[in-house]
């Protein structure tokens, strides 16, 4: 019932803007002059004939300075360059078969600010059909996003994107990904959301840079369905037959354990496919409340790493296809279900802390195996939850992998940066209950109590 409730709601919101549009004079443009000026208007409707189109000077954009919520720890002024710039409020913009190339060399400007290829600040705002692309491999001055949502009550819809130009890329995370990298950074990601009430509908995010796919930080009820995340892949052999490069440079040195590049192993390039940080936007708010329904991550570091934000949490319907790190994580009072993912890479899903409380898991545990070693199949931590896993279609998984209780990724990577760290601190499982129907064993460490395990081989 509740499915069907949110469905009609959904329909009204997209009537409620086609009735509204049935209402303006549509104005028709062919140059991306003339886009970049309505994207500046207000309660104005614009169609683009289709076609490709080259940006590649960075006239057509600007800088643009916002004052920080009065609520915020920051006091000084957001600056952020921008090439298109959707400020204005209540407008739709229907862009269907247009494609607008970026000449990447443009990531050169905006050094000294943030800089979004395509920047959404203004509210209540449609566009439809929006496919950008990177053309060349520039690194940013500084880093990059493609499209970041900022404003309120907007709706993205069928929005195709492709980011190339990034340091470092070829390495994953291996070199760092925070203040103590072992390489200065410059990412580019694809999509960040700081605004309430954003919608993103069908989007195609592609990523071939160093950054996430989609992102939220301080994003408030946002909503993800029909949207797709792809990566790539590279194995650990061909970065350390590499004679020059970032990795060679440092020694194959990593800021992971064991605290070099190891051999035989294999890492995304970039960063998390769907993600939320606890905090962010202008206010410096809390990240809180995501629904993501049908949505594919392939690729990516993690698939979908939702355990930052506030609840509520949703993710229905969803799959994890070949993600390094984990395939599906979430924070306290989390829902996963109907969705699947494969263990091909790394756990099909990881509690990061103990802390992580009352979640409700049904996922499908698909088949695809490697040849690459995945120690933990899951990653159990936290209390209260209730967990179940079943094989998809029926089918066992070749390659034996355990389902793990007390056990985490993260707390490995804290135990290794910070070595007199409390065993336990980010690890540990209470009063959780998991049927599983995988035919994988499952182990329960020191740090384990009042867990039920209904094993079902089917």
């Amino acid at each position: 019932m509740k499915k069907i409730i949110s469905v009609l709601l959904l329909l009204i919101v997209v009537f409620s803007m086609k009735a509204e549009n049935s209402s303006r004079d549509t104005i028709f443009i062919k140059s991306l002059n003339k886009l970049a000026h309505y994207a500046g208007k207000s309660n104005v409707l614009v169609k683009m004939k289709p076609g490709e189109y080259t940006i590649s000077a960075i006239k057509i954009g600007g800088l643009s300075v916002f004052k920080r919520d009065k609520t915020s720890k920051r006091k000084d002024d957001f600056r952020i360059g921008s090439l298109i710039h959707f400020s204005g409020n209540n407008s739709s913009y229907f862009l269907s078969g247009v494609v607008i190339n970026i000449d990447a060399k443009l990531h050169n400007n905006f050094s000294k600010s943030e800089f979004s290829e395509v920047l959404v600040s203004g509210s209540n705002n449609y566009i439809n059909g929006l496919k950008a692309r990177d053309i060349g491999e520039h690194v940013p001055a500084n880093r990059v996003q493609m499209l970041r949502i900022m404003g309120d009550n907007n709706t993205i819809e069928n929005a195709d994107l492709f980011v190339h130009g990034s340091t470092p890329y070829g390495y994953g995370h291996l070199l760092g990904k925070g203040k103590n990298a072992l390489v200065p950074l410059h990412k580019h990601s694809v999509l960040l959301v700081e605004g309430t009430n954003t919608k993103l509908l069908g989007c195609k995010v592609v990523t071939h840079a160093y950054g996430h796919g989609i992102f939220m930080q301080g994003a408030v009820n946002t909503l993800l369905k029909d949207c797709y995340v792809e990566g790539k892949m590279r194995a650990t052999n061909d970065m350390l037959a590499e004679t020059s490069g970032l990795a060679f440079d440092a020694g194959f040195k990593s800021d992971y354990p064991p605290g070099k590049i190891m051999p035989n192993q294999i890492k995304s390039l970039s960063e998390d496919g769907i993600r939320t940080y606890g905090s962010g936007g202008l206010n410096g708010r809390r990240t809180k409340g995501v629904t993501v329904i049908n949505c594919t991550v392939k690729n990516m570091r993690s698939g979908f790493d939702l355990s930052a934000n506030l609840p509520p949490t949703k993710v229905v319907g969803s799959t994890a296809i070949g993600c390094q790190e984990k395939g599906f994580s979430i924070g306290t009072d989390g829902v996963i279900k109907g969705s699947k993912g494969d263990a091909m890479y790394g756990p099909i899903i990881t509690f990061v802390g103990n802390n992580v409380k009352n979640c409700v898991v049904d996922l499908e545990l698909v088949d695809t195996v490697s040849t690459y070693n995945v120690s933990r199949l899951a990653e159990i931590n936290g209390s209260g939850h209730q967990i179940t896993i079943r094989n998809y279609q029926g089918k066992k998984r070749s390659i034996v992998s355990p389902i793990v209780f007390g056990e985490s990724f993260w707390n490995d990577v804290h135990r290794f940066r910070i070595p007199d760290a409390k065993h336990g601190d980010y690890s540990g499982a209470a009063n959780i209950k998991l049927f599983n129907y995988t035919g994988m064993p499952v182990l329960l460490n020191d740090l384990t109590s009042n867990c039920t395990v209904t094993n079902i081989d089917k």
